[in-house]
């Protein structure tokens, strides 16, 4: 039986078959290939809070101070060996100093990197779960759509 192009029993049989068994219309519907999303579930939870301890301890730990205190646990000899210590560091301090600069500049540096990578990766995930959730909405209107379609051929017989 042919109604305006369209196969009433074969529309009539899919109705039968999707209220048979519901889940074959979703079923059909979510085996459609899709790209699937990068996994980054090793980045966050339960993974996010030692990535915010790992930040929060490279940015308290940065700067390296080349003029710490210098001291001797020596009763005897600790006074000397302080007296020498300063004397070879102020020496010294012609050699040490530039490369201590290089060493805090770069680790400056590698903390903001590290700073910008975290606000990308939180953006990213943010990004990922709305088009997640915009892709879940489409899907769940185009099924809807299918369910009025079928009920409509299926009422109009």
């Amino acid at each position: 039986m042919r109604n305006k192009g369209v196969d009433v029993e074969q529309v009539m049989e899919e109705v039968n078959r999707a209220v048979a068994a519901p889940d074959t219309l979703l079923a059909d519907f979510w085996k459609e290939e899709r790209i699937k999303a990068p996994n980054l579930t090793f980045l966050y939870p339960p993974y996010s809070k030692t990535l915010m301890v790992n930040l929060d301890l490279v940015s308290r730990n940065w700067e390296i101070d080349s003029e710490f205190e210098l001291g001797s646990r020596r009763r005897l000899t600790g006074k000397p060996a302080v007296a020498f210590k300063r004397v070879t560091r102020a020496s010294l301090r012609w050699y040490v100093n530039p490369i201590v600069h290089q060493v805090r500049k770069f680790n400056m540096l590698v903390t903001r990197t590290l700073h910008d990578l975290a606000n990308n990766l939180d953006e990213l995930r943010d990004r990922v779960a709305r088009l997640e959730k915009a892709e879940t909405e489409s899907r769940v209107a185009e099924l809807e759509e299918k369910l009025r379609g079928l009920e409509e051929k299926a009422g109009g017989e």
